[in-house]
């Protein structure tokens, strides 16, 4: 069996990308497989080159780049699929932005294909024209769908017939960089608590309710910083006004430029804890990270999430200000041994491993 990927990969930026990397480099130990990669999430119309790609990231030149959005690069993709004999093709959803190249795709390849869906998430988190129409027909072309959480599942079962399996975002086996590198790389003082929010600030994210739930835990606890990492996909202005609303300045440590792979960990490494206050959420790869690196994550729990989190080896709270406040406490106070014990047995059973040998066995 000869296994398809498509979707992004580095040197774009994202989730997206980023799982796509480790879920060729760690199926192809198990399976044949190949990849052919975008060299854009967006028409750059949409989304400028340089919010997209990394100029710092030299490209696999083993693997197949397309603009997807010409369709003139479809005939690389058929000329690949004849020449490797491809049995299945696997195409990473997460947006009808991108599901529009994805239907034409599995139309113009041969019926005997298996064509798989790999769905991050089922509906976009901005709104779209023709959203759902669009996922609708990429759906048609599908014989297989596979998600990464029951919500999805869900979701996918709303509006189709379609039956797909769940699984999970898995997690890698990362290994812990010490505190005192960490706070040296971004210039922090050893005096304090870190929490981290890390990742794109949309909207849905609750960077607004965190703020305010993080105001009530300098009253109580002054030695707490909230570290913000991510660039801003919503208008920063609104964030910043609201900080100085909240006089949190002095508080808040705040990098609103995309945080490189690179640097990723010295954030998480230097937290205490993970904060996920998201209003909605399909599932996440922030969370996944955080387990990867043995971090105590406090969320709300939203969508799937909780599939993965729950009281036994995090903090889940309310959706609002006072209960993320009280857990951040909760969380800061206690030495969690207990829920790190299961946060490591977690570990184990969503593994890239496990992974792995469940999406062969479901394809």
């Amino acid at each position: 069996m000869n296994i398809l990927i498509i979707g992004p990969y580095p040197p774009l930026k994202g989730g997206i990308s980023d799982f796509n990397f480790k879920l060729f480099d760690h199926l192809k130990k198990y399976q044949s497989s190949f990849f052919i990669s975008f060299d854009r999430n967006y028409p750059f119309f949409l989304r400028s080159k340089k919010k997209q790609v990394l100029n710092t990231y030299t490209p696999n030149q083993n693997i197949l780049r397309i603009n997807p959005y010409n369709p003139l690069s479809y005939i690389k993709i058929i000329n690949f699929i004849k020449n490797k004999n491809i049995d299945k093709i696997i195409s990473t959803y997460w947006t009808p932005i991108i599901g529009l190249p994805y239907l034409l795709i599995n139309s113009i390849v041969s019926k005997k294909i298996t064509k798989i869906g790999l769905f991050h998430n089922i509906f976009p988190h901005e709104n779209y024209l023709l959203s759902k129409q669009i996922l609708k027909f990429y759906i048609n072309t599908l014989n297989k769908a596979i998600t990464l959480s029951e919500h999805s599942s869900k979701q996918l079962l709303d509006i189709s017939n379609l039956v797909s399996q769940s699984l999970f975002i898995p997690v890698d086996n990362l290994e812990k960089t010490s505190k005192s590198i960490s706070l040296n790389k971004l210039n922090l003082n050893k005096n304090y608590k870190y929490i981290l929010f890390i990742g794109m600030i949309r909207k849905y994210k609750g960077l607004k309710l965190l703020l305010k739930a993080f105001k009530k835990v300098t009253e109580i606890k002054k030695n707490v910083k909230l570290i913000i990492a991510g660039e801003f996909i919503e208008n920063k202005k609104v964030y910043l006004k609201l900080i100085d609303e909240l006089s949190l300045n002095k508080d808040i440590i705040l990098n609103d430029n995309f945080i490189e792979p690179s640097n990723i960990k010295y954030y998480i490494n230097v937290s205490e804890i993970i904060i996920q206050p998201y209003i909605k959420a399909t599932q996440s790869g922030i969370t996944s990270l955080a387990i990867s690196y043995n971090k105590i994550i406090v969320t709300t729990g939203a969508g799937g999430i909780k599939e993965i989190i729950n009281n036994n080896n995090g903090y889940i709270c309310s959706k609002d200000q006072i209960s993320i406040s009280k857990n951040i406490i909760r969380a800061l106070k206690s030495k969690n041994e207990k829920k790190m014990e299961e946060l490591i047995l977690l570990k184990k059973k969503i593994s890239w491993n496990n992974f792995c040998k469940l999406l062969i066995k479901n394809i």
